[in-house]
């Protein structure tokens, strides 16, 4: 048995004593004595004391059970027994001892940024242990920001590098204990507002949101206030506040909530805040601007109030110019412009005055007041009117003609504001109602119905308009209408084999009616009947001219001239000798074109000539002919470059206009003629030079194009269709579907059924359903030409080739 034994306190100790003999059945039951010597009874039944014996007699042991020991268990502890009355004893001293506890000394501490912290490690033990310290296994001493007390580590002025694992250590020498404890020690930081925008604008009745943001360990919770009522928003009706991302929102925006607000953030280790302020943009409101009214040569002036935040820009503008007036004078001072803006309270208003001074009529009508500012804009027409006298500038000074007694309107319309009252007067009396003139209306617009059955009723009428402002005349002459007089001359312009234009000089138009339009009759020289002569009627002031008429012979030719009365008497006679058959008259481009002047075209490789159909002069044309040559300018003359490169092309078509020459070389000068042609020869060419655009050069010329664009579009349809036939072939063959194989079902079907009407020996043949019935003629109009298809056959029709 052990003679010391030391255990620390709060410890279980178990202590056994048991006697050594050589006949151990003469060995009494032991007993425990407390340092005191008295004896340790056994635990009573269904007990637990703090200290109790426990004998085993079949092994002659007892032992002592001390549950948790104290100090004041310590001593020495006696177990006696007897040998053949030989009394045995034996001691055992218990010393105790504190073992290391952790009294204070959390795992998690946390510390300010800036401020001083210990980091708190109180430990308790018998004997006193001594502490030392590490910081992520690295050894602390006292010294600098460091200081080692007994119940802790102080750290002078924390940073955030203090964030660390701290090791306190507890030995103790004379028991040889050593303890350690980890301490996680986390510096918390106050926030720090996020640099942003001091001012913030935001829109009237949009929602609109502000964060605010603030870096800090932990991280921060925020709240808003608005600063002039210092009211919670986050408990204020149409916003909201997010704690933990600091947005502030604004569910509809009001006029009103504009303003500083103040965003704080806080944490475990302090808080701090920041002042946003806030602009409400507030579209602007034109709320007056009234109609004004103004005489001719006054002054007018129209004025125009908004409100809105900030403050609203206003501005001018004629509702019929795009151009906005400037502030300040415009059209020479004439018109001019002032604004000027206020605030009272919440309410920012501004207004502008557009002043016109010496008005005239051109003045008047909407003027558009434009108010503006950051939130938006806003318009409204406000509608100036220019009073004036009356006017009949836009009345006509022709006269009014009748004749056989026919009704007729004179009219008179009075431009004025206020509208003009109209009286009428004829030869400068008050003109008075009979059943022959009627009068209707009396302003501003006033008309007469005259039925001139004498003479007298034809003269001078006065039309008299009368406002406040003024009154205006306007004469009407009502004259007595006659057929025009006879054609003053007709002499002789153009002349080809079967056609022949005129100059004509008509009659003066002083009796009657302008004229409206010319006729000719003309016969053969030989026919001494006018009443057979042929007539043409052309409208004044056009292309007098008469066609068809045949070559070698000669035409007596008279004129007269026409208006709204009647035709005038015959006159100017002329006599023309139609000349001999010969080839076409020269082609006329279709634009006024000089046969010598250089024509820049837009593509580089194609030139589209276009010209009129030239007078055939007595026999028709059957064919064009086109060519090009490349030519350069030498000595101010042009010359052919290369005679082999010159290309001619035929147009079989006598109805041709226009020809698109393909294949041309980029950059390069043409002479390009066009000749008509008929059974006689050619015609004289017309001639142009043309100058292609800059361009890649292609190989070559290009190939002519052999076929029309008509007759292109039917020979890919008829492609279309044999596929398509193909196709249906196949189907019935392999898999008895298609059009095919439902014409045939059907076919069988109608023949079954009349075998079953005409019995088994009446079978009728069928009727002939050939294709003859099915052909019709059908047209399609491709690029301006008309193409004529038969169902079918080939395509035939103009500018087609096979």
């Amino acid at each position: 048995m052990p003679k010391q034994q030391t255990v620390a306190v709060g410890k279980s100790v178990v202590l056994t004593c048991q006697a050594e003999a050589p006949d151990t059945a003469l060995v009494s039951q032991p007993q425990w004595r407390d340092p005191k010597g008295l004896i340790i009874n056994e635990a009573a039944a269904g007990t637990r004391p703090e200290i109790y014996t426990e004998p085993m007699p079949a092994k002659q042991l007892q032992y002592l059970y001390i549950s948790s020991i104290t100090t004041a268990m310590a001593g020495n502890y006696t177990c006696e027994a007897t040998y053949t009355n030989m009394p045995l004893s034996a001691s055992v001293v218990l010393e105790t001892f504190v073992a290391i506890t952790w009294t204070n000394a959390n795992e998690n501490q946390y510390a300010t940024k800036g401020k001083n912290y210990k980091i708190m490690c109180e430990v308790k033990a018998e004997p006193a242990p001594s502490v030392d310290w590490f910081k992520e296994g690295t050894s602390i001493v006292s010294g600098g920001r460091y200081v080692i007390h007994a119940n802790g580590l102080l750290i002078i002025n924390v940073q955030e590098s203090d964030d660390a694992t701290y090791t306190c250590r507890a030995v103790v020498i004379q028991t040889g204990e050593l303890a350690e404890r980890n301490i996680k020690l986390e510096v918390y930081t106050a926030p720090e507002m996020e640099e942003r925008e001091t001012k913030v604008e935001i829109k009237e009745g949009e929602s609109a949101s502000i964060t605010c943001k603030a870096r800090g360990k932990p991280p921060p919770t925020y709240s808003w206030i608005k600063a002039s009522t210092r009211e919670n928003l986050g408990t204020t009706a149409r916003f909201g506040v997010d704690e933990i991302k600091g947005l502030l929102t604004f569910d509809r925006v009001e006029a009103g909530d504009y303003g500083k607000y103040i965003c704080s953030a806080v944490n475990q280790a302090g808080h701090n805040e920041t002042e946003i302020e806030v602009e409400v943009l507030v579209r602007p409101r034109i709320f007056e601007l009234f109609n004004t009214t103004a005489a001719e040569n006054t002054e007018g002036r129209l004025e125009c109030k908004a409100t809105g935040r900030p403050v609203p820009r206003i501005s001018f503008r004629k509702l019929s110019n795009a151009d906005r007036f400037l502030n300040g004078p415009n059209d020479d001072g004439r018109i001019n412009i002032e604004t000027t803006s206020r605030q009272t309270g919440d309410q920012m208003e501004s207004s502008a005055v557009i002043t016109v001074s010496r008005l005239n009529r051109t003045d008047d009508g909407l003027y558009e007041c434009v108010a503006e500012n950051e939130g938006g804009e806003a318009r409204k027409n406000g509608h100036l009117t220019v009073q004036f006298r009356p006017s009949f500038e836009h009345m006509n000074n022709v006269p009014v003609w009748s004749w056989n007694a026919q009704p007729v309107n004179i009219s008179c319309i009075a431009e004025s504001i206020p509208n003009a009252t109209i009286k009428w007067k004829f030869h400068d009396y008050d003109l008075v109602e009979t059943p022959h003139v009627r009068i209707y209306g009396s302003g501003p617009i006033s008309y007469v119905t005259i039925t001139p059955i004498d003479a007298s009723l034809y003269g001078t009428y006065k039309c008299i308009a009368t406002n406040a402002l003024g009154e205006a005349e306007h004469i009407i002459q009502m004259r007595q209408a006659f057929p025009p007089g006879a054609v003053v001359q007709a002499r002789q312009d153009t002349i080809t084999a079967t056609s022949v234009s005129f100059n004509i000089v008509g009659p003066p138009e002083d009796m009657g009616p302008p004229i409206e339009a010319y006729t000719v009759q003309f016969k053969e020289n030989g026919n001494f009947d006018w009443n057979l002569a042929m007539n043409r009627t052309w409208s004044a002031n056009s292309l007098y001219i008469v066609e068809n008429l045949r070559p070698m012979f000669t035409y007596d030719f008279r004129f007269a001239a026409i208006n709204r009365v009647g035709v005038g008497s015959w006159g100017a006679p002329v006599t023309v000798i139609m000349p001999r058959r010969s080839p076409p008259e020269q082609p006329k481009w279709r634009e006024s074109l000089s046969s010598e002047s250089l024509i820049h075209g837009k593509y580089a490789d194609r030139y589209e000539l276009q010209w009129k159909i030239p007078a055939d002069n007595g026999e028709p044309i059957d064919m064009y002919d086109v060519s090009y040559c490349p030519v350069l300018k030498v000595n101010g003359k042009w010359q052919v470059s290369a005679p082999s490169d010159c290309v001619t092309e035929e147009l079989k078509s006598f109805e041709a206009i226009s020809y698109e020459i393909r294949g041309l070389r980029p950059d390069t000068r043409y002479r390009m003629h066009v000749r008509a042609h008929n059974a006689l020869g050619f015609s004289q060419p017309a001639q142009l030079y043309v100058q292609t655009a800059l361009g890649v050069e292609r190989s070559g010329f290009a190939t002519p194009q052999l076929l029309s664009s008509g007759a292109i579009i039917g020979l890919a349809l008829a492609g279309v269709f044999i596929c398509l036939i193909i196709v249906d072939l196949l189907l019935l063959c392999f898999r008895r579907q298609g059009v095919i194989a439902t014409l045939c079902g059907r076919r069988v079907k109608k023949h079954s059924d009349d075998e079953a009407k005409l019995g088994r020996d009446e079978k009728e043949p069928l009727k002939d359903t050939g294709d003859d019935g099915m052909k019709r003629n059908s047209s399609v109009e491709f690029d301006g030409r008309r193409v004529y298809a038969t169902s079918g056959g080939p395509i035939i029709g103009k500018n087609s080739a096979v």
